[in-house]
């Protein structure tokens, strides 16, 4: 009997093998069993940084355009072409808008209504449509001179420091920190002058953007389960100061009959406007989720990309001596650059687009199958997991040669039509592009002007180069002993 009991084991045990690691196999789709799971438990276990979490997959396979893999039991699909990358995103959008990661709102209540989250063409268009009316070019030139004395603030910061080094990362957050709490909420800018300033305190990157990694973890392979679990993202100290900041807010306009032109303005007006057409109106909760969203949107990722940007200058002197050539042969005051001007100035587009190609804060793209389809004679059910590395193309010397090298050159004009489309994807594309993206690359590229035109950026060491260490977030972080020096113009 105990013979005959392990026999019918080890046949249960090879039949439930066959047919959960044979999903792909059915489907004649090339595939990999372990490989990821193992990859992604080891970088756990070394605490290493989990932004290239398809780096093997990608280099050893991608001739498939197609790879099947799991994350224990889960299959799962990489796209390593970008010309399926586009049928993904753009031709057949309608069959995958919804993203791969999910969050609850029992668990997370002000992180789940964030666009990125949402579940759903109808609510995800929703919420989306309220932060985009905050991404127009009319209100990017309404905030433009609000983002001149925030970044006139970050000069004063730096002047004062007298070349001291200071952390990359730590004073580009509270620049896109003020930017985003004056342009969104009316709230005057004092992150750089006020050790006390509220948002820096209670909603930095340690309570908002560094959940841990097996959080990380679990929320990317196991969704239910971290839900089970009750995995937040967002810590719960900062989920209570937005939600008391928000309602203190509303209340103090409402009693006080304040209006500004700000997003939490535009809030009121909605909900307002819902009222009066009898239609279900947000509670102080939704909308402190609204706000959530466009500082989260607006702060942790646009400073990290700032950062890696300063720091790519300061160890390239030859294209930040360049770029300043160019911006200086515009004007040499920086309030003199309006919307148009910060557009028109091209080695600064085409820098900033190699820096994010390099250090890309996107790293994957995800999708859901949200009805059966076809992918290049490949069925794919509905349900099934979608990912595109994004991190994998930019470093591709396929797409980009010597892709290690920081060379803005290749996105001159004469160059750019040369680089395969949907090989480069810093904001994401089609429908499901950054809604924010305009708004980052604005700030961004306002405080490359403040800056270059006050100072030289240097490495914080002698050797003339800058080491980027990188952060363990789930995000591409510099971590904070990558440092810069900045030297007054007039000293130089």
């Amino acid at each position: 009997m105990l013979v005959e009991g392990i026999v019918v084991l080890v046949v249960i045990f090879c039949l439930s093998y066959s047919w959960l690691f044979g999903f792909w196999d059915r489907r004649n789709v090339f595939n990999v069993k372990f490989e990821f799971t193992r990859q992604m438990l080891n970088k756990i276990i070394k605490n290493q940084h989990s932004q290239d979490r398809f780096e093997d997959l990608y280099r050893k396979y991608k001739s498939e355009g197609l790879v099947g893999f799991y994350t224990l039991f889960s299959p799962m699909l990489l796209v390593t072409d970008p010309e399926l990358v586009k049928t993904v995103i753009v031709k057949d959008f309608n069959k995958f808008h919804d993203t791969a990661m999910e969050a609850k709102e029992e668990v997370d209540p002000l992180f789940a209504p964030n666009p990125f989250f949402t579940k759903g063409m109808e609510k995800w268009k929703e919420l989306r449509s309220i932060q985009a009316s905050n991404m127009t070019a009319v209100r990017f030139k309404e905030i433009i001179p609000i983002m001149y004395k925030v970044a006139q603030n970050m000069v004063n910061y730096l002047t004062e420091k007298k070349i001291e080094p200071v952390v990359a990362k730590e004073f580009c957050f509270l620049y896109t920190v003020d930017n985003s709490c004056s342009c969104g909420f009316g709230i005057e800018p004092s992150a750089f002058t006020d050790p006390e300033n509220n948002f820096v305190k209670y909603a930095n990157s340690e309570n908002i953007f560094k959940p841990s990694p097996f959080t990380m973890f679990c929320r990317f392979s196991f969704p239910k389960v971290a839900n089970f679990l009750k995995l937040r993202v967002l810590s719960e100290e900062a989920e209570e100061f937005f939600k008391s900041f928000v309602q203190k807010m509303i209340e103090y306009r409402s009693s006080s009959n304040v209006s500004k032109n700000d997003f939490i303005n535009y809030l009121i007006k909605l909900n307002r406007k819902l009222k009066e057409e009898n239609k279900q109106a947000y509670t102080n909760l939704e909308l402190a989720a609204h706000c959530l969203t466009f500082y989260v949107d607006s702060t942790e990722t646009s400073s990290n990309q700032l950062a890696f940007f300063l720091l790519d200058l300061a160890n390239h002197q030859h294209v930040q001596d360049k770029l300043r050539k160019e911006i200086s042969s515009i004007s040499k005051c920086p309030t003199d650059f309006d919307l148009d001007k910060v557009s028109s100035i091209n080695y600064l587009n085409m820098a900033f687009n190699e820096s994010l190609r390099i250090h890309n804060q996107t790293g994957m793209l995800s999708r859901t199958c949200t009805e059966d389809t076809v992918i290049r004679n490949t069925p794919i059910p509905k349900g099934t997991r979608v990912f595109i590395p994004v991190g994998q193309f930019h470093m591709d010397p396929e797409y980009f040669p010597n892709p290690e090298k920081f060379e803005p050159e290749r996105f001159s004009e004469e160059k750019k039509d040369s680089i395969p489309k949907y090989s480069f994807l810093p904001f994401g594309e089609g429908p499901r592009i950054c809604v924010g993206y305009k708004y980052a690359s604005l700030q961004i590229r306002l405080a490359v002007i403040f800056l270059l035109l006050n100072f030289t950026i240097l490495p914080s060491n002698d050797d003339g180069k800058e080491e980027i260490i990188l952060d363990n977030a789930p995000v591409l972080t510099p971590g904070p002993r990558s440092k810069l020096k900045f030297k007054p113009i007039d000293v130089y």
